[in-house]
C-alpha cells in the first residue's frame, strides 16, 4: 500500500491579507512512517518573561512560517517505494492510525495516474509549493539561536518546562491554529481548509516549547522548493540558510540538553527521550544524512557521465520534483558537515536519556555485511528501527561506510572520521562491527590513495580502482590518525587510554571489539607498510624527482617525517600490548610482499624482496621491539600462531614468520645479536620440538648459520656446548628431511634406495608454488608427501653444513662431528648411487654436499670409503655436466689428503692389465674393465693440478703402452687417446717428450685404418654397385678381426683420435714444441700448390700427401654417392684457441668431413703463419672480424688462459656418459 494523499488546493478561497497569502504555505510530504506519539504530561511552567518572549518569537515565526502546497493535478500516485500512511511526518503530535487511513488515496485511483519514481531516501523531504519570505523566518530562528548561545541552561530549562496550555490569549490560540494547519497541509490537505477546533487543538495543549522548536527546526531542515516553483538564486540561498540555521539550533539545543540531563532527575531524561521519539529526531537526521550522501554520489556519477540534468528521467524523479540546485553546487557538503556535528551531539544526548537496551537481544542490522558494502547497491533496504540507539541503526553504519567510500567527496572524510572517533564510547554492542568495518574502509582508502600516488608518479603501471580529485593536503595523515584513534581505543587498556573518557564503557563490548580489530590487524598492517614503503621511495628519490612528483600527483604526502612518526605511534603501543598478533600480521604481510619473479635461483631460503626488507626496517624502527623482544615474540607466534584469515594456498604463518626473522637476523648489528643469545637459543630449542613444516626447519638452520657467521665464538664453555647441542639437533632434523625420498628395500637398516618418484628442482621463490602443485597431485599417496622437500634439504646442507660444523666445533672437538657426518652420509650415498634422470636434482645436491665436506681434512673418515666405491662404480660417469666440477674437487681431496689412495688406483690398473686373457673370462668384459680403470685414472689426473702426478708419469706411460699393445681393441684405444689429451693439459711439455713418439705413431695408425676402411669400401662399391650410405663396412683389419660387429666402437676411436689432433692444433705452439715437428704429416702446410705433385730436378716423384688431404678426398667421394646427405662442402667455423671438433659421438665417418675440410683449408692458406701465437693475432680472416679487435685489446696471456678454460670444459664433457632415462 504505497501511495500518498494527493494535494487538493482550494483555488477559490480568498484571504484578506495578500501578504499573509504569500507567506502562508502548504506542503506535500513524501515520507516514511512512525509510531503513534505518546501524550506528554504537563510540566510546571517556567519563568514568565521568558515565556512571553518565546511566545512572541514563536508566533511571528509561525505566522510567516513555511511549507507551501504544490499545485498539481489531483490524482497523483507515489511509486511503490513510498509508504506515506506509515510514516506521516516528523513531530506534529498525535495523528491516529484511523486518520491516516481515511486520508488514504486509494479510493481516488480510478484513473491511471503518472507514477512517481522517487528514491525511498527522499521520503522525508517536504516541498514548498510557493515562495516564502525566508529572511523573516531566518531572523526569528537566529534570535532563538542567539538566546541559546547567550543563556543556554536557563533557556533550555524554560522551554522544556513550559507548555502551550490552552489559555485564551490570542497569540497562543493563533500558534495552536497554525500548528494544526501545518499538520493538515503536511498530510496533503490544503493549508486553508476549515479545521474543526476540537480535532487538533488538544494535540498541542500539552506540548512544551522544546518540542515545538525541535519539530519546526526539523521541518525547515527537510524543506525544499518544488522544482515547479520559480525560485530565484536568492530564494534558494535563503532556504539553504534556513536549513543550516535550524541544524545549528538543534546542535546547540542537544549539546545543552546532554549537559542538563546528566545532573537531573531520572524523569527528565525519560521526558527528553519521549520528545526525541515523538519528533522522530534520529530518524529525520539519519534520513537527511543518507540522502545527502546519495545525492552527492548521484551528481558525481552524472558529472562523470556528462548527462544533461533535465532529461535524466521521464518520470517524476526526485530531481524533477525537488529543487536541489543549491545543494548541488557544493555536493551537500555544507549541510552534511553541520549534520555530522548535530549527529554527534544527538548520539551523546541519546546515550544519556535512553534506557540501556536489553543486552540479550542482538540488534538486527539491515544492509548486509558492512565489511563488504557495495556502494552502488540501492539503499532501499535501509529502515529506521525504533527503540534502537542511532549507533546500532543500519542506516548509521551504512552512511558512514558509504561516505568514506566516496572518493569524490574526500574533503568530507576528516569530518566523518571525527564523528566516529568522537562517538566510539557510545557505540555499545555494535562497537566491534563499527570499528571493524570503518577501519577496513579507511585502510582501503589509504591503499587506494597510495596506489594512485604510485601510479601518478610512475612507480607502478597498475591503475588504482578509483582516482580521487581535490584531495585535502593532510588526508593521508588524517586517515592514519583516524585508524590510530580507533585501534588504540579498542586495543589499549582503558586505564592507560590516551583520551581519558568520562563515559563508562562495557568491558565485554570492548573485548569483542578488541578481538575484531586483532582479526583484521593483518589488513591494517598491509596498508600501513604500503605507506611506509611509499615514504621510503619518496625519501630516497632525489629532490627534483620529488618536486616533479608533487606536480604530477594530486596527492600530497606532506612531511614524510610526520607520517613516519604517526605510523610508529600507531604500531608502538600495539606491539607492546599485542606482540604476537603484531608479529603474525608482519608475517602475513611478508607473504603478501614476496616477489613473483626473482633473478636469484637455486636458493632454498628465498631471497627477501626490497619490500620485504622494508618490513624489517619498520620493525627495527618500532622502539618497543628490541631484538630480544622480537625473538621472544617470534617464539610465541611459532608456538601458538594467532588465527589470521588467510588463503589456505599460502605457506603456513610460521614459515613466513621465520622468513622474516631470518632477514631480521641478517640485518641487525652483531652486538645486539650477541646480547640476545639466550633468547635466540630458547627460540631455536623450542623450534626444533615444534615439528615445523620443512621450509620452517630450513630457516631455523639458516638463522643458526647467520648467528655463527656473525659471532663465531661464544665466551662461556656452557654456551658453546649448548650451541653445539642445538646445531647437532637442527642438522639431524634436516638430515631426516633429506632422507625422506629414500625407502628401505630390505629389513636391514643400511640398505636404502631412492623412491621412484619425481623430485622438485630447487628454485627459491617458486618453492611454495612447486610444492603446492606437487602436493595436490600426490596427496593420496601419504607415504610420499614429505619427500618433496628432500632436494631442498640436501641443497641447504650443501650450502652451509661444512662451514657451519667447522665453526661450531673447535679444533680439539672435531671428533664429535664424525658420528653426525656418518649419519648424514647414510642418507647421501643412496642418492649418489642412483644415476637415473628423475634423481638428477638430488644427485646434484648430494655431490655438492660431499664436495664441500671433502674440503676439510678431519671429515675424511666419514666419506672416504663411500666416495672411492662410488668412483669405482661402473655407472660413475653417468651424470650431468654441472656435477663434474664437484667430483673433480672430491677426487682431488680423496687422492691428495692421503697418498695411498692414488697408489691403490694405480695398482688396480696394473693388476687389470697383467691378468692374462684367460679362456674362461669374457674378453669383452675384461677389456671394458680395463678401459673403465684407465678412464678413472685419466679423470684423477684431470682433477689434479698441473704436474701434480709428474713423478708417476713413467708408471702411467707404461700402463698406456701396455694398453696399446693389444691390437684391434678400439674401446681401450679410445680411452688411451682421451688419456693423451688429459696429459697434454696436465703435464708440462718437457715431461711429455718421451710420450710423443707413441702418440704420433698411434695417430698415424688410426688415420691409416680410416684410409684403409674407406678404400676397401670404395673397392667393394666398385664391384657391387653404389653402396647404401650407412652400411657397415666389413673389411678385415690388420689383425683379422672383422670391424662390422663393433663399428660404433671404431667410430668412437676415430673420433677420439681426431680430437687429440684437434687439441694439439688448438693449444699454443710453444706449449707443444714436439708436435710442431710432426704437423706436416697430418695437415697441409702453406705452400703454392698445397702439397700436390711437384717436379723436382730430374726426377718425377710423388710428394707425400698429409693424411688429412688423403682422407678428405676419399670422404668426399663417399659423401657424393649419397646426394641427400651431401656434406662434402661443409666446413666448421674456426677460432684461434678453440677446439673445432665438438661432437661427442658419430654415427658415420662422413660426420668428420667438415672437420677435415676445415683443416685442409685453414692451415694451408697463405695468410696463416706457423710461428707462435701470431696466427691467433694475425688471422685477418673475414669470418672473424668480431674477435680481431678483441685480441688486440686482450693481452696474450689473458687470451690463452680463457682459451684453455674453454678447452678444459670441452674435454671434461668427453668423460660423461649421460643419465639413465627412466
Amino acid at each position: 500500500p504505497y501511495s500518498s494523499n494527493p494535494a487538493t488546493p482550494d483555488h477559490t478561497l480568498q484571504v484578506d491579507d495578500p501578504q499573509a497569502r504569500k507567506r502562508s504555505h502548504s506542503s506535500i510530504q513524501l515520507s516514511l512512517k512512525g509510531k503513534i506519539m505518546e501524550k506528554l504530561a504537563d510540566k510546571s511552567p517556567g519563568a514568565k518573561p521568558k515565556i512571553k518572549k518565546t511566545k512572541r518569537k514563536e508566533e511571528e515565526r509561525q505566522r510567516k512560517a513555511n511549507q507551501a502546497d504544490k499545485l498539481r493535478p489531483p490524482s497523483i500516485f507515489f511509486g511503490d517505494s513510498l509508504d506515506l500512511e506509515n510514516w506521516y511526518s516528523c513531530g506534529e503530535g498525535e495523528v491516529s492510525e484511523i486518520e491516516s487511513d481515511t486520508g488514504s488515496p486509494r479510493r481516488r485511483s480510478s484513473s491511471a495516474p503518472p507514477r512517481f519514481n522517487i528514491h525511498p531516501l527522499y521520503q522525508h523531504v517536504l516541498l514548498y509549493l510557493q515562495l516564502y519570505d525566508s529572511s523573516r523566518a531566518l531572523h526569528a530562528l537566529s534570535a532563538i539561536a542567539a538566546m541559546l548561545r547567550a543563556a543556554p541552561s536557563g533557556f533550555v530549562s524554560a522551554i522544556s518546562t513550559t507548555s502551550i496550555n490552552n489559555t485564551y490569549t490570542p497569540q497562543l490560540s493563533l500558534l495552536q491554529n497554525l500548528l494544526a494547519r501545518h499538520r493538515v497541509s503536511v498530510m496533503g490537505k490544503d493549508f486553508y481548509c476549515p479545521i474543526s477546533q476540537d480535532s487538533h487543538s488538544h494535540s498541542f495543549r500539552s506540548a512544551m516549547y522544546l518540542e515545538i522548536i525541535i519539530s519546526l527546526c526539523l521541518y525547515f531542515l527537510r524543506s525544499y522548493y518544488s522544482a515547479h516553483v520559480p525560485a530565484g538564486p536568492q530564494d534558494l540561498a535563503g532556504n539553504r540558510a534556513m536549513q543550516l540555521t535550524s541544524v545549528e539550533v538543534l546542535t546547540l539545543l542537544f549539546s545543552e540538553l546532554a549537559k542538563v540531563t546528566g545532573g537531573s532527575a531520572k524523569g527528565f531524561a525519560s521526558f527528553i527521550s519521549d520528545v526525541l521519539s515523538k519528533c522522530k529526531v534520529q530518524k529525520v537526521v539519519l534520513h537527511c544524512l543518507l540522502s545527502s550522501i546519495f545525492s552527492a554520489q548521484k551528481w558525481h556519477d552524472q558529472r562523470v557521465a556528462g548527462v544533461n540534468m533535465a532529461t535524466v528521467e521521464e518520470g517524476l524523479s526526485e530531481d524533477s520534483v525537488i529543487n536541489l540546485s543549491e545543494d548541488q553546487i557544493d555536493s551537500c557538503s555544507a549541510v552534511q558537515a553541520q549534520l555530522l556535528r548535530l549527529l554527534q551531539s544527538l548520539v551523546v544526548l541519546e546515550h544519556r536519556v535512553l534506557l540501556p537496551a536489553d543486552e540479550g537481544a542482538e540488534p538486527v542490522i539491515l544492509g548486509g555485511e558492512v565489511e563488504h558494502v557495495n556502494p552502488q547497491q540501492p539503499m532501499t533496504s535501509l529502515q529506521y528501527l525504533h527503540g534502537q540507539p542511532i549507533t546500532a541503526q543500519g542506516m548509521f553504519l551504512c552512511s558512514v561506510i558509504r561516505a568514506l567510500h566516496q572518493h569524490h567527496a574526500c574533503k568530507m572524510h576528516p569530518q566523518w572520521i571525527g564523528l566516529i572517533t568522537a562517538t566510539l564510547p557510545y557505540m555499545g554492542r555494535v562497537l566491534r562491527r563499527v570499528v571493524a568495518s570503518v577501519t577496513l574502509q579507511l585502510c582501503r582508502n589509504l591503499d587506494n590513495l597510495l596506489q594512485q600516488y604510485r601510479y601518478e608518479t610512475g612507480i607502478t603501471d597498475t591503475r588504482p580502482q578509483w582516482m580521487a580529485l581535490c584531495i585535502p593536503p593532510d588526508l593521508i595523515l588524517t586517515l592514519l590518525e583516524g585508524v590510530t584513534a580507533i585501534i588504540h581505543y579498542c586495543l589499549l587498556d582503558p586505564t592507560s587510554q590516551y583520551h581519558q573518557l568520562q563515559v563508562s564503557v562495557d568491558q565485554k563490548h570492548l573485548a569483542e571489539a578488541r578481538s575484531g580489530i586483532l582479526s583484521i590487524l593483518h589488513t591494517i598492517m598491509s596498508s600501513v607498510t604500503l605507506l611506509w614503503s611509499v615514504l621510503h621511495l619518496a625519501d630516497n628519490s632525489d629532490k627534483p624527482a620529488a618536486a616533479s612528483a608533487a606536480s604530477t600527483s594530486n596527492i600530497n604526502l606532506g612531511s614524510t617525517k610526520n607520517l613516519r612518526q604517526q605510523i610508529l605511534e600507531l604500531l608502538g603501543p600495539i606491539s607492546m600490548n599485542h606482540g604476537a598478533h603484531f608479529m603474525a600480521a608482519i608475517a602475513y604481510v611478508w607473504n603478501e610482499r614476496k616477489q613473483v619473479k626473482t633473478p636469484v635461483r637455486n636458493k632454498v631460503i628465498p631471497v627477501a624482496s626490497e619490500e620485504q626488507l622494508l618490513l624489517v626496517e619498520l620493525v627495527r624502527s618500532v622502539s618497543a621491539m628490541r631484538t630480544e623482544t622480537v625473538m621472544q615474540t617470534v617464539k610465541e607466534v611459532l608456538k601458538q600462531p594467532p588465527a589470521i584469515a588467510k588463503d589456505k594456498k599460502h605457506l603456513s604463518l610460521e614459515v613466513c614468520m621465520l622468513q622474516f626473522f631470518y632477514s631480521y637476523v641478517q640485518r641487525i648489528p652483531v652486538s645486539s645479536l650477541v646480547d640476545s643469545w639466550p633468547s635466540l637459543l630458547a627460540l631455536l630449542k623450542d623450534s626444533i620440538q615444534l615439528g615445523l613444516p620443512a621450509p620452517g626447519q630450513f630457516l631455523i638452520l639458516g638463522v643458526l648459520n647467520e648467528f655463527i657467521l656473525k659471532n663465531p665464538n661464544l665466551e662461556s664453555k656452557k654456551d658453546q656446548r649448548e650451541l653445539q647441542d642445538v646445531t647437532h639437533k637442527v642438522v639431524e632434523a634436516i638430515g631426516t628431511i633429506a632422507g625422506s625420498s629414500l625407502e628401505q628395500t630390505t629389513w636391514l637398516r643400511r640398505n636404502l634406495e631412492v623412491k621412484p618418484s619425481p623430485q622438485i628442482v630447487v628454485d627459491g621463490t617458486n618453492l611454495e608454488a612447486d610444492v603446492e602443485d606437487l602436493m595436490l597431485t600426490v596427496m593420496e599417496a601419504s607415504s610420499f608427501t614429505p619427500s618433496v622437500y628432500s632436494v631442498h634439504a640436501l641443497t641447504l646442507l650443501a650450502e652451509v653444513l661444512a662451514h657451519l660444523l667447522d665453526m661450531v666445533f673447535y679444533s680439539d672437538e672435531k671428533e664429535k662431528v664424525i658420528p653426525l657426518l656418518v649419519n648424514i652420509m647414510h642418507y647421501v650415498v643412496p642418492y649418489l648411487r642412483n644415476h637415473s634422470a628423475h634423481n638428477a636434482p638430488s644427485y646434484r645436491a648430494c655431490i655438492q654436499l660431499l664436495s664441500s665436506l671433502s674440503g676439510y681434512q678431519y671429515t675424511r673418515r666419514a666419506w672416504k670409503k663411500e666416495a672411492f666405491d662410488l668412483f669405482m662404480d661402473h655407472t660413475f660417469f653417468q651424470m650431468d655436466s654441472s656435477c663434474v666440477s664437484h667430483w673433480r674437487a672430491i677426487i682431488d681431496h680423496l687422492m691428495t689428503h692421503d697418498k695411498t689412495t692414488f697408489r691403490d688406483l694405480m695398482t688396480r690398473v696394473a693388476v687389470a692389465q697383467s691378468s692374462s686373457l684367460s679362456l674362461f673370462t669374457n674378453r669383452d668384459a675384461e677389456l671394458e674393465q680395463r678401459a673403465m680403470l684407465l678412464k678413472r685414472l685419466a679423470f684423477t689426473i684431470y682433477s689434479s693440478e698441473v704436474d701434480q702426478y709428474q713423478k708417476y708419469l713413467p708408471d702411467i706411460q707404461e700402463r698406456l703402452v701396455e694398453s696399446l699393445r693389444l691390437p684391434q681393441v678400439p674401446i681401450l684405444h679410445a680411452q688411451v687417446f682421451l688419456f693423451f689429451r688429459v696429459l697434454l693439459l696436465r703435464m708440462s711439455p718437457q715431461h711429455l717428450t718421451s710420450l710423443w713418439p707413441t702418440m704420433i705413431t698411434e695417430l698415424v695408425q688410426v688415420f691409416l685404418l680410416m684410409e684403409q676402411e674407406l678404400t676397401a669400401d670404395e673397392d667393394i662399391s666398385r664391384t657391387s654397385g653404389p653402396s647404401v650410405a650407412g652400411l657397415e663396412t666389413t673389411y678385415s683389419g690388420g689383425n683379422g678381426f672383422s670391424t662390422s660387429y663393433n663399428s660404433q666402437r671404431w667410430l668412437n676411436l676415430y673420433l677420439s683420435a681426431c680430437k687429440l689432433l684437434d687439441l694439439a692444433l688448438a693449444l699454443p705452439p710453444e706449449s707443444l714444441p714436439q708436435f710442431q715437428m710432426y704437423r706436416w704429416a697430418f695437415i697441409p702446410e702453406a705452400s703454392d700448390d698445397s702439397g700436390l705433385e711437384v717436379r723436382r730436378q730430374g726426377t718425377h716423384q710423388r710428394e707425400f700427401k698429409p693424411y688429412i688431404v688423403r682422407l678428405v678426398k676419399l670422404l668426399r667421394k663417399r659423401a657424393k654417392k649419397n646426394p641427400e646427405e651431401d656434406c662434402s662442402t661443409q666446413t666448421l667455423s674456426w677460432e684461434p684457441g678453440h677446439l673445432m671438433l665438438t661432437l661427442y659421438v658419430i654415427r658415420s665417418m662422413e660426420q668428420l668431413l667438415p672437420f677435415f675440410n676445415l683443416l685442409s683449408q685453414v692451415f694451408s692458406s697463405k695468410a696463416s703463419s706457423r710461428s707462435g701465437p701470431a696466427y691467433a693475432h694475425n688471422r685477418t680472416d673475414a669470418s672473424f672480424p668480431s674477435h680481431k679487435e678483441g685480441h688486440k685489446l686482450e693481452s696474450q696471456k689473458v687470451f690463452w688462459s680463457r682459451a684453455r678454460q674453454n678447452i678444459e670444459e670441452m674435454v671434461e664433457k668427453d668423460f660423461l656418459e649421460g643419465l639413465i632415462k627412466t
